[in-house]
């Protein structure tokens, strides 16, 4: 585009959201607003539910972790790190690893990592809310809303009549929770996730990814971390549970993963079936899209994997990030983006709209004539933008 202008480059992101070939990519912000915490106040209320457990070899590794950890350590590095310690101790003969200046066994690391796991998998089903006023939901009271949720699924198909017969719509997401799946459901979509079965389902992902577009109302749902409602059964593998019964009820046996995890982590099923289908959506000589928001760009995989493809040869992926500005000035928006956005190779198909205003090959942002901070950034503040074309 000759010239470069908030207008302009805005319409231009209009026609990228009707484009037919559409990939999501979502992070812990969408969920935010339904109650559910992002990253550090969830390693807030993990560390306390490990305190209140009274389990003193927890809390004393816990303890001894953070000391150990960087300061903006948060629970999923601290999952990797025990992650990290359980494999040493694995592979001693004293089956022990160190942290500190104390000695711990391989069992003793493991009951923590469950403890951890089981701690986020009550946190997100059940809710957790501390803006001034603490709420924690439990099995009694979940405090969960899903209604931003719906607006948005709503919001994307209520625009555009032909996107489902002519379109191929993938959605993927680093979350634990099932609010977007659920949203689907309720808005009469049949969500592909890999899972074979009813309520209780089996990871069967060659059946159930093949030829996905070929019926209507489907939407293929790519959980990168995993969901608290996979379950990891010693006999029966990875199967997607209720919560509630009797059976598969061990919640430290939730099948997540933490964004910190080592890249070869990544390369064992399901998550290596799950990003080959990341990878695979991205690599495309076609027109393509791929959108995300409440996604930090922390995770150096997945951003791995977006790169190569926008670096490919003949690739035509264009990125649109809704992020918020990094509030301490050091970087404009994350060391990710800021790099992507001035690239000489393939700047030209990120966008980014902020706080600020949108941004097109440049740090700078392009403002409306009255500069106002807009709010298309948020998951709300998205969805309003697909319905109305209002970015405030």
């Amino acid at each position: 585009m000759a010239d470069h202008d908030f207008e302009s480059i805005t319409e231009e992101l209009r026609k990228q959201l009707d484009s037919s070939r559409q990939n999501w990519l979502f992070g812990a912000g969408i969920s935010y607003k339904s109650n559910i915490p992002l990253m550090y106040p969830l390693t807030a209320r993990v560390k306390s539910i490990i305190v209140d457990s009274k389990n003193e070899k927890d809390i004393e590794i816990y303890n001894l972790l953070t000391s150990e950890l960087h300061d903006k350590s948060h629970i999923e590095h601290y999952l990797s790190h025990i992650g990290d310690l359980i494999a040493l101790a694995d592979r001693s003969k004293t089956q022990s690893a160190t942290v500190g200046t104390k000695s711990f066994t391989k069992d003793e690391l493991l009951n923590l990592h469950k403890s951890i796991i089981s701690a986020i998998g009550e946190t997100v089903r059940y809710g957790y809310s501390n803006d001034g006023t603490e709420i924690i939901g439990d099995f009694s009271n979940p405090i969960v809303e899903i209604e931003h949720h719906i607006k948005f699924v709503q919001a994307i198909y209520s625009n555009r009549s032909n996107l489902l017969s002519r379109s191929k719509l993938t959605f993927f997401s680093t979350n634990y929770d099932t609010l977007l799946e659920d949203a689907l459901g309720l808005e009469k979509f049949t969500v592909v996730d890999g899972f074979s079965g009813g309520a209780i389902a089996y990871w069967n992902p060659q059946f159930e990814f093949q030829d996905p577009h070929s019926l209507p109302n489907k939407c293929l749902l790519y959980k990168l971390h995993g969901s608290i409602d996979w379950y990891r059964d010693e006999k029966k593998g990875l199967v997607r549970t209720r919560y509630g019964t009797k059976y598969l009820a061990n919640k430290s046996e939730i099948m997540i993963y933490p964004q910190a995890t080592k890249y070869v982590e990544t390369q064992k099923d399901p998550f290596s079936y799950l990003f080959n289908g990341f990878r695979n959506a991205l690599n495309t000589n076609e027109d393509n899209v791929l959108i995300t928001c409440g996604y930090s760009f922390g995770d150096d995989h997945i951003n791995a994997e977006i790169e190569a493809a926008l670096t490919s040869r003949n690739n035509r992926t264009t990125l649109i990030a809704f992020a918020q500005e990094n509030p301490d000035g050091t970087i404009v928006i994350n060391k990710t983006l800021d790099a992507w956005l001035t690239d000489k190779q393939f700047g030209s198909r990120v966008y980014v709209a902020g706080q600020k205003g949108v941004y097109y090959n440049s740090t700078e942002p392009l403002q409306t004539s009255d500069k106002k901070d807009l709010f298309w950034w948020t998951f709300s503040g998205l969805t309003n933008f697909i319905l109305t074309g209002n970015h405030e």
